[in-house]
């Protein structure tokens, strides 16, 4: 993901030294039969990545495991980009109240829309005769919201409140990407692992993994007693990769005279990431608790596709960044022996700001009072049972030019599903996504798709059915109020002639010498720990 860090970590240990020892939320009685709880998140995730959703090019049978012994929820649902769906998942709210609904505050000065927040900066323009790039102090000013802060009640307090000991291994990313230990203390966690860097996903994935064993090792030791929350967040599979030689020529010889439809790169590190996923599951067995918890496994956003539609997400259109199938609808499987029958699917559409809710009922954690919750539980579907009716809605008031993405509002109620971008949108005139195919269109765009008979998004059916079209715009409508959702707003600065130029450059310029700084700071794995998890 394309991620700015933000210097609250100083603001965080302020606060920790006068948060108070005794919790501020209990459940009121905690269920006798309440599980531990590992939540996996595995950034980038393809869809077709795993072999249990399509990979024809490598089998995940740890990945797998999770969805043979418990429940796949086959019309899973995130928000665009990375920050905003694990907001989502650890806040129980959608981004559109939260707010966070970008990774990096990328600000577009001649866009036809102002994004939310874009900061003005010598009178909200760039100055006569600047270059490209030379717009970076307007990224520097530029805020997103930071909901998930030491003040905001979130899914690892409520646990720790109900007597968990909580614990993170991996990447964070809201906002900073990774915390250091007493920043993650004034976020409600007992245990952080040391900060990971995504441009070396073996040696990080294995290095998290190795924590994240650790910590359930300790959490269940003889002289340690109730339940633990894991929150494991993966690095991987999110380019770049670095992939050892000895691995890259194994898959080069595993793949000769074939030409796949998946990067071998990023198939060595699928397989890399089950492999670490199964030394999890595998402990779990070792210490005899598999069955006392609850493993919850998911993508963040949709997998990296730069073809309209791709192996990668394969049946889906488009991938990451963009709000077709392929951008955000994600693998979700939950198991929990004794109460998920195993091998079980559910096609009932849900959000990663379900978790919350449903993690909380699993451990009789109360939620605070006066903190909205946009998601609900699923344990009703656990059974057999539903939910209430709703529509999912996700709202994306940003650019994100490589995504082929301008603001754009998504509805999906039952089978049908809206695309609509009500100021302007991007065209893209061929099978790949290229800066050479994308044609911008300062007009506005809806389409209407029947997700049921038509998965892959291929045919738009808006002029057939303009009054589902008029419906769902209702129904987004109503959700923006409801959530108090920020929206982009005119631009007076609007140039035809550039509507896209951005400063995103520039700050991932920055983000990348920050990456390098962490990099030098964290020392090399022992050669048995860097091995553990290869083939």
């Amino acid at each position: 993901m394309h991620h700015l860090f933000v210097p609250y970590v100083q603001r965080a240990l302020a606060i920790l030294a006068t948060v108070a020892s005794a919790p501020l939320f209990a459940a009121e009685k905690p269920p006798p039969d309440r599980p531990n709880i590992v939540v996996i998140l595995i950034d980038d995730l393809p869809y077709a990545g795993l072999s249990a959703t399509g990979n024809a090019y490598l089998e995940t049978p740890h990945l797998d495991r999770v969805a043979k012994e418990g429940m796949f929820f086959t019309r899973a649902y995130s928000e665009v980009v990375c920050g905003p769906s694990r907001t989502s998942l650890i806040t129980g709210q959608n981004a559109a109240r939260h707010g966070r609904t970008d990774n990096v505050p990328g600000v577009h000065p001649f866009a036809l829309m102002r994004e939310p927040l874009l900061p003005a900066k010598r009178g909200g323009q760039l100055e006569p005769g600047a270059e490209p790039g030379a717009g970076f102090d307007l990224v520097q000013g530029a805020r997103l919201p930071e909901p998930v802060n030491p003040d905001a009640f979130t899914l690892v307090k409520a646990l720790k409140a109900a007597g968990y000991t909580t614990g993170l291994s991996g990447k964070w990313h809201m906002t900073s990407q990774h915390l250091t230990p007493s920043a993650a203390r004034a976020l409600g966690f007992d245990f952080c692992g040391p900060p990971a860097a995504r441009a070396k996903p073996y040696r990080d994935t294995g290095r998290v993994t190795d924590d994240a064993i650790r910590f359930i090792r300790d959490c269940t030791a003889s002289d340690r007693d109730g339940e633990f929350f894991l929150y494991l967040p993966f690095v991987a599979v999110h380019g770049g990769h670095v992939v050892p030689p000895e691995d890259q020529e194994r898959w080069r010889q595993r793949l000769a005279g074939t030409t796949p439809g998946i990067p071998p790169d990023l198939l060595a590190t699928l397989e890399f990431v089950d492999r670490s996923v199964g030394r999890v599951l595998d402990t779990l067995d070792e210490l005899g608790i598999a069955d006392d918890t609850l493993v919850v496994l998911a993508g963040d956003n949709g997998g990296v596709c730069k073809k309209v539609h791709g192996e990668e997400n394969k049946p889906f259109r488009m991938g990451k960044g963009s709000l077709y199938e392929g951008g955000i609808r994600v693998p979700l499987f939950m198991r929990w022996p004794g109460r998920i029958a195993p091998g079980t699917r559910c096609d009932v559409p849900v959000h990663l700001a379900d978790l919350m809710p449903t993690l909380c009922e699993a451990a009789g954690a109360a939620i605070a009072p006066g903190h909205v919750v946009d998601g609900v539980s699923l344990f009703p579907l656990f059974s057999g049972g539903s939910i209430p009716e709703r529509t999912l809605c996700v709202h994306y008031p940003h650019y994100l030019v490589e995504g082929a993405t301008t603001p754009t509002r998504v509805a999906i109620q039952g089978r049908y599903k809206i695309l609509w971008s009500p100021y302007d949108h991007i065209a893209v005139e061929g099978r790949r996504v290229t800066p050479e195919t994308m044609r911008y269109v300062p007009e506005p765009r809806v389409e209407l798709f029947d997700l049921e008979a038509d998965p892959g998004e291929r045919h738009d059916l808006s002029a057939a059915q303009p009054e589902k079209v008029a419906e769902l715009r209702g129904l987004f409508e109503d959700f923006m109020k409801r959530t108090n959702a920020r929206d982009v707003s005119p631009n007076p600065d609007y140039d035809a002639t550039q509507p896209l130029f951005n400063t995103r450059d520039a700050a991932l310029a920055k983000q990348i010498e920050q990456y390098r700084t962490i990099s030098r700071d964290i020392a090399p794995l022992p050669e048995t720990a860097r091995s553990a998890d290869r083939p």
